[in-house]
């Protein structure tokens, strides 16, 4: 089975090449760090008389909802080490700048047997956390085999998924059955996981390590602060081909009822900064990019686009109104907890299967605002600055959500002291049964 699936992974790595050259060409990416991606790690990686354990978290929202988890690993195993690879270059700047204290970051390799067996061999950890559903069959098998102890944390199956992995459950339920334990966020992901085969007595429901997220000093420096406080904000968080349309034409309606108001686009994507420039400067207002916001006077600025990285979560709190983008278009929406951590009113899409899970609670808690099209949304965002009654009770709602729902990063620290403890048997009574 193995075989099979990395001769299919060869032959789809074959087939790609040609959109990987041309991401490359246009947008820069996936040219840094190939070594890393076949195993080449750097040495300050190098294996150490301390235990090890790997985290893998694929990209910026993964990085953020394991942001707390790393911080409770290294309060209460102060003398393990903790490596952490990503599989974006945008991860990877997020977990340097936003995981303080780990040994170190790198690329998460290709999943073919040889260039994990170089990881492992590098890297010599003790421990493997996978956050969210990534499944690479080659390196839980080989983790195993190695005999570290194996986590999926965070982990979910959206509406879209599903019926993929059903496809491939058996393949799958082998691949699950690696895990010492499946840490699921809801009741429906742990059905989901037994579904496909999983050991139905691994799987523990420990809820969504993204309500464990914690507010920080804002990120946004002064010069954007001073330009927002004070006036109406409206915060297009994250937004996605075909959102940004949308909201500029939202923003012209508001500020007929708005003059002082401001919109803050802040694309998901680095590689669509341009593009959304671009739309931006193409309209009546004074645009300016976060990158180039020096250019621009204080009280010369309607529309800024958010061209940089870390700073959404602090604008969160200086936002009158948060639209969370991926929502309005198929491609599942995006986490609303940051401005729900700030108590804002949350605006989305009718896409949201990615988090449909805490869609739901939000919406059965009236903490949130989930329209059917972009001419509701349009509505719904126009009339809340409008009442700032409803802005108050949402912004409340949805942070009493928040607060009611933490817990996560407890109970899946207790499913990894188990797992640890478990290991460490094990590797007792293999030292003790070794020939002296």
């Amino acid at each position: 089975m193995y075989v099979l699936y990395s001769c299919l992974s060869a032959f789809a790595l074959v087939l790609a090449a040609p959109w990987l050259a041309w991401q490359a060409f246009r947008y820069g990416k996936y040219t840094e760090a190939w070594p890393e991606r076949f195993g080449q790690l750097p040495a300050t990686l190098a294996a150490v008389a301390a235990p090890t354990i790997w985290l893998h978290a694929v990209s910026v929202g993964e990085v953020l909802s394991a942001r707390p988890l790393v911080a409770a690993l290294q309060a209460r195993y102060p003398d393990w080490r903790i490596v952490v690879s990503t599989t974006t270059r945008t991860g990877r700047a997020m977990a340097t700048t936003r995981l303080p204290g780990v040994a170190g970051v790198f690329y998460f390799p290709l999943d073919f047997a040889w260039i994990v067996r170089r990881v492992l061999a590098r890297l010599r950890p003790s421990l493997l956390i996978v956050v969210e559903t990534e499944i690479w069959p080659n390196l839980l098998r080989l983790c195993r085999t190695e005999g570290m102890g194996v986590l999926l944390v965070n982990a979910r199956i959206s509406d879209r998924s599903f019926p993929r992995y059903h496809h491939v459950r058996r393949l799958l339920g082998r691949v699950l059955g690696q895990c010492d334990r499946l840490c699921a966020q809801s009741d429906q992901t742990a059905h989901r996981l037994r579904t496909l085969g999983a050991p139905a007595e691994r799987i523990v429901v420990t809820g969504s390590l993204k309500f464990d997220v914690q507010a920080e000093p804002s990120r946004a420096t002064s010069d954007v602060v001073a330009r927002l406080t004070g006036r109406p904000v409206l915060l297009a968080a994250s937004t996605l081909q075909g959102e940004d349309e949308i909201l500029l034409e939202t923003f012209e309606q508001l500020r007929r009822v708005e003059p002082e108001a401001v919109l803050v686009l802040a694309p998901r994507h680095p590689e669509r900064f341009d593009r959304v420039a671009s739309l931006a400067q193409a309209t009546r207002w004074r645009t300016a990019r976060r990158t180039r916001l020096a250019e621009v006077g204080e009280t010369g600025l309607d529309v800024l686009v958010l061209d940089s990285l870390g700073e959404l979560a602090g604008i969160c709190g200086h936002a009158t109104v948060v639209f969370v983008g991926g929502s309005l278009v198929p491609a599942g929406g995006h986490n609303i907890l940051e401005p729900a951590l700030h108590a804002r009113p949350i605006v989305v899409g009718p896409s949201m299967s990615n988090f449909a899970e805490i869609a739901r609670i939000f919406l059965a808690a009236d903490a949130l605002v989930q329209v059917p099209d972009a001419a509701t949304a349009q509505r719904e965002l126009i009339a809340l600055f409008a009442d700032p009654d409803r802005r108050h009770r949402l912004g409340v709602a949805a942070r009493r959500v928040l607060d009611l729902h933490r817990g996560a990063v407890q109970r899946t620290m207790a499913e990894i002291g188990a797992v640890i403890a478990l290991r460490q048997l094990d590797w007792l009574r293999q030292t003790a049964e070794a020939p002296r």
